[in-house]
């Protein structure tokens, strides 16, 4: 586990440049690209953090896959990383990134698990509801998950909104329990 302090320097310094220029969600955008694409290519993951490789190897291939598509600013802070010998922590840079401009916007994410996908109408409506009970803007992650059986759960930072039918069944279950527990009880007197 890379140290966050490594890496947070990195993500503050180009959160800084970004906000200054105006080019949050674009610097965004790009860096989402970015990470998404080397977090999708372990070889490629693998090649950049490898300790072993020369610098001039990494910032040449990396030039090559996104010099085309980012600004020239987001390259330099990729380069400025390797010559560091910072690139195992170029992934968690650009996550700190993403949480500095999504504080920014007051954007929240929400890891929703769902036993299947919603409709678009659906995912509309259960965003417009976050929001509303949270009063931020939200990010919606989803995950499919069938040990749920059905209904979802919602996590928004440190808080758990469980509206699972396996949850559901938990505390019918316990209600059930505690019933005859105490019907037991009486029933002795």
């Amino acid at each position: 586990m890379i140290p966050e302090i490594v890496y947070s320097k990195y993500s503050q310094a180009m959160f800084d440049i970004a906000k200054e220029q105006d080019k949050i969600n674009e610097f965004g955008q790009q860096l989402r690209s970015i990470r998404d694409t080397l977090q999708m290519n372990p070889d490629l993951l693998k090649f950049v953090e490898h300790p072993l490789i020369t610098p001039e190897a990494k910032k040449d291939t990396l030039k090559q896959i996104f010099a085309d598509d980012v600004s020239p600013l987001i390259m330099q802070f990729l380069y400025v990383m390797i010559d560091r010998r910072r690139d195992a922590a170029i992934v968690a840079a650009i996550d700190g990134f993403i949480d500095l401009s999504r504080a920014a916007q007051n954007i929240e994410v929400a890891k929703i698990r769902l036993v299947k996908p919603l409709s678009a109408e659906e995912e509309k409506q259960l965003v417009a509801s976050l929001e509303k009970m949270t009063g931020k803007h939200i990010d919606p992650v989803y995950t499919i998950d069938p040990h749920i059986l059905g209904g979802m759960v919602v996590q928004i930072g440190d808080r758990l909104i469980d509206g699972s039918l396996r949850r559901q069944l938990q505390d019918m279950q316990h209600a059930l329990l505690q019933s005859d527990v105490m019907n037991e009880v009486t029933d002795e007197q």
